[in-house]
């Protein structure tokens, strides 16, 4: 009897870790799809409610790195996707989730298409990975690294 209640206690703590680590990916999908929603219309209010208000987030892309919120928002959002696109549209695919506690990590791959500000058709491809900490207002980003794919050999 004593090895069957453990068992079901091991069983009942397995499950409730599924749900929790299930209801988790299902919050960071939302945050996510919050993001592209935010590149796309380069959105800095919209960005404002998916990102971690803090000094210590990093954005890593070919054009440089960014440090602090204050940095991210002028120079992704409004430098980057404001003034050198009249258009944007990213979108994903193979995106994967992964949760551990209060820490979580996305990858996905992408294609952009834009119309640059002089009217000229822009397209990448390329990688992009994120760093999601669970904070008192749910799920934030706190890291971005994108590259584009490398060149054929």
């Amino acid at each position: 009897m004593l090895l069957a209640c453990a068992a079901a206690a091991l069983c009942v703590t397995a499950c409730a870790g599924q749900a929790d680590g299930d209801a988790a990916r299902k919050q960071i999908q939302q945050l996510l799809d919050t993001y592209f929603q935010s590149v796309n219309e380069a959105d800095v209010t919209l960005a404002s409610t998916i990102w971690l208000q803090s000094p210590d987030i990093v954005v890593v892309t070919p054009l440089g790195r960014s440090e602090g919120w204050d940095s991210v928002q002028r120079d992704l959002y409004v430098n980057f996707l404001q003034k050198a696109f009249l258009e944007r549209d990213l979108r994903p695919s193979n995106v994967r989730i992964h949760v551990n506690g209060n820490s979580a990590w996305a990858v996905f791959d992408w294609n952009f298409t834009a119309k640059l500000a002089n009217g000229q058709a822009f397209t990448s491809k390329g990688r992009e990975s994120h760093v999601y900490e669970k904070t008192d207002r749910g799920w934030r980003i706190t890291h971005l690294h994108y590259s584009g794919l490398p060149a054929p050999s």
